[in-house]
Order: structure tokens, then sequence, then C-alpha cells
């Protein structure tokens, strides 16, 4: 979000200060993002590759022999999350740096201008007193689209009709913790190695909704 805006974590408006406030980051990670400027959040992503290789060394971590038919399967689940990722961030920052050349606002502007006023001057011979009235609903409308489509080159920005990123990460940061939750209670073991008892379920599912039902009101 960060790098969308033409900022870092690091800065003050990067927020990096608050994520290490709330246990996200640590200190020494945004210190290094601080130090070494470079696309930030392939810094994550390479983040999130070494905690999956780790992971599959640890003896009782992500185990599947090589020789096993479902192997490449196995890890292609893995890395191509990742792959969508990195190619995710790759078109929002072409979006973002892709925008329109200095000068559209100006020519923009000076040709709506210009067409207006030598407007009324034609227009007057046919329809006399309305020029006012039509001029005016017409340049509202052209001018609405105009500034519509100078606030939409910059989707990531705070507009209201730009794209809501917070609630776009607080809503995936929900859904993380609630995965977490559940990955601790052990809650879908427990469902695949439960029997059909009812208080079983029950108690499962209990388990289970206080796991999904903690996600903010993000409306």
């Amino acid at each position: 979000m960060a790098l969308l805006r033409g900022t870092s974590l690091a800065a003050d408006d990067g927020r990096g200060k608050e994520l290490v406030e709330r246990g996200v980051l640590v200190q020494d990670e945004l210190d290094y993002l601080e130090e070494y400027p470079f696309w930030q959040p392939h810094f994550f992503i390479e983040l999130i590759r070494a905690v999956i290789v780790e992971a599959y060394k640890l003896p009782n971590g992500i185990v599947v022999e090589e020789d096993h038919k479902i192997y490449g399967q196995f890890l292609r689940a893995f890395e191509a999350p990742i792959k969508d990722l990195t190619d995710l961030i790759g078109d929002s920052v072409r979006t973002r740096s892709s925008g329109l050349p200095a000068s559209y606002d100006a020519i923009t502007m000076m040709s709506y201008y210009l067409f207006f006023f030598l407007a009324a001057f034609v227009w007057s011979v046919s329809i006399g007193w309305m020029v006012p009235i039509i001029i005016g609903c017409a340049s509202f409308v052209v001018m609405f689209l105009i500034v519509m489509g100078s606030k939409l080159v910059d989707p990531f920005g705070f507009d209201k009709v730009d794209i809501p990123l917070e609630a776009f990460c607080e809503t995936v940061e929900a859904q993380v913790c609630a995965q977490d939750v559940r990955a601790r209670s052990k809650v879908i073991e427990k469902f695949a190695t439960s029997s059909s008892d009812t208080r079983t379920r029950s108690s499962l599912n209990k388990s289970i909704t206080k796991a999904t039902s903690n996600i903010p009101n993000l409306a």
C-alpha cells in the first residue's frame, strides 16, 4: 500500500511504526526496509517463500517424498499463490506508474473553455435565449467527466473514488487471524478425524464460530 502511494513503510505516513506496535513487523525488519530502498512488497514475498522453505526442512514439517507422484503438484500448490501475488504487485505498480502526460490537464481544460466559449456564439443564432441553460448543463457534465478521469488516473490515493486499500488490508488481516486461530485450536484436524457424534460436532462448531466471528466490520 505504501509503494502504491509513492512512499515507504519507514516514512511517517507509511504506517510502518503502527505495524511494529501491533506486532506485525519487528523493528529490525522496518530498519532494513528503510536502509535498503527497493520494492518493499517483494521483501515480504521472499519472506513468505523463505518461511515455506524452512517449514519444508523441519522434521515434522511439510514432508512429501521427492519420488512421490504428487511431489511436483504439492510444491506447485505453495508456489502458485506466491507467483500470483508477485504478478499482482507488478500489475498494480504499472497501473500507478502509467499515469498521464503532465500537460494533459492543461490541454483538456483549455479545450473545455475554448469550446464552450465559441459554442455560445455559434448556438445563439439557432437556439437564442436557451444558450446559457444548454451550455451550463453541458459544461457541468463535461467538467464532471474531466475531474473524474483525472481522479481515476491514480486509484490508490485517498479520494472517495479511489480503491479502499485500508479496508482490503484489514479484511485480509482479519481472515489471516481467523485462520491462525483455527490452526492453533486444531479444529480442522478434529473435524477430519472425529466421528459423527452430535456433541463433538457441536463443540467444534462453537470453536469455528469463535475463530471466524471476530472479524471487524469494514463497512
